[in-house]
């Protein structure tokens, strides 16, 4: 995994430069401007049992049938620092974005630095590590919890979009870095991937706010008796609707097998796909929802009330303590008092159910503060 993360990183800033200076022989006159931004946040949480001290409220790490053991904690590893550097080309612009914050561990409290986002993008064609095509960033509920619902398929991955250019409405299909998620057993072992995993999908843009439809198409490979593949394929429906003038509805719709990999609520629980005892896995099933409602009280005052279910269709093969289905909840506050300056309130409350049907559940309640910042050479 190391190996291959250092040799994208090598292969990216080498396209990176490249591009760069190609660009910038044949746009002397042109004037090339950069933006440099982020924020610093600290985050205090307070959970009624114990989720591992993670800011990420995730359904799926609830403890069952355990004595609960309350914990606080601190946190500020979600400070972030980002770069984008507009190049003019012609009547057209090169674009590029390198962020990071020191999330890479959702455990550590002091957290690592880690790559966010890295892309080049120039008309139709981007290249780099961006938010999947199967999610929109725009469709993602304002949480001050850092994971949001359990069925959201936010994720950012390395691969290259192709899209439609300057038009309303967008078209794109994208060719991203293929993970599996499998849980495994007897002698079956993983295998490579031999393809990337294909997305396309279908924005619709309006006053009314963007409706978007993705589906995916992918392989996951093993060794059992020999080399075998099964193929993954899901489809989503997600988007921001406005309610009167300042309102958001949003929401999200997802169902497919063998895309455990790009669900939050279940991506570290290995159902991509699973040993059933035969030489052949079994590709699991899955199904979930979220909606959310922004509501503005005043022009520096909003709130957003959450939820979500996520839900992994019966399989012999699954154990009685393992996951089988999730819901989460969540109320906010969030309050501008100057601008840059931010203070969000949040209670969450969220169940775990496994194939047993025993259960358990969560409360957390949290706060941050954020102060962001911004600056361009324009």
């Amino acid at each position: 995994m190391m190996k291959e993360y250092l040799r994208f990183c090598t292969l990216f800033f080498v396209m990176l430069s490249l591009s760069v200076l190609g660009f910038a022989q044949q746009n002397f006159e042109k004037k090339s401007w950069f933006n440099i931004y982020g924020f610093g946040r600290t985050n205090f949480v307070w959970d009624n049992q114990d989720m591992g001290r993670s800011d990420l409220f995730v359904p799926a790490n609830i403890k069952v049938g355990q004595p609960r053991n309350p914990n606080f904690f601190i946190g500020a590893k979600q400070t972030r620092i980002g770069f984008d550097f507009h190049q003019p080309v012609g009547d057209e612009e090169l674009f590029i974005k390198l962020e990071g914050d020191f999330h890479n561990d959702a455990t550590d409290a002091t957290g690592i630095f880690r790559m966010r986002h890295a892309l080049v993008k120039y008309k139709f064609v981007l290249i780099g590590m961006e938010w999947s095509n199967f999610f929109d960033i725009e469709a993602n509920p304002t949480t001050v919890d850092f994971e949001g619902p359990n069925s959201s398929t936010l994720s950012r991955t390395p691969q290259i979009v192709f899209a439609t250019y300057k038009s309303k409405n967008i078209l794109s299909i994208s060719f991203e870095n293929p993970i599996e998620k499998i849980t495994l057993g007897g002698n079956v072992t993983a295998l490579p991937e031999r393809f990337p995993d294909v997305i396309a999908s279908y924005r619709v843009n309006g006053q009314f706010g963007f409706i978007k439809a993705a589906g995916l198409f992918r392989e996951v490979r093993y060794q059992s008796d020999e080399s075998r593949s099964l193929y993954g394929y899901g489809g989503t429906v997600l988007g921001s609707v406005k309610i009167g003038n300042v309102d958001k509805l949003k929401f999200q719709t997802v169902i497919g097998t063998g895309i455990a990999r790009y669900i939050q609520g279940i991506i570290n629980l290995n159902y991509d796909a699973i040993y059933n005892g035969s030489p052949e896995m079994e590709s699991l099933f899955i199904r979930g929802s979220n909606i959310s409602f922004q509501h503005f009280w005043k022009s520096h005052i909003h709130s957003s009330i959450t939820g979500g279910w996520l839900d992994v269709v019966g399989n012999p093969n699954l154990q009685s303590t393992d996951y089988k289905k999730g819901y989460y909840g969540s109320v906010n506050l969030f309050w501008d008092p100057v601008p840059n300056l931010t203070f969000g309130l949040e209670a969450l409350a969220g169940e775990r159910v496994n194939i047993d049907r025993q259960k358990g559940s969560a409360l957390r309640t949290q706060m941050n503060a954020t102060y962001k910042f911004n600056y361009s050479n324009q």
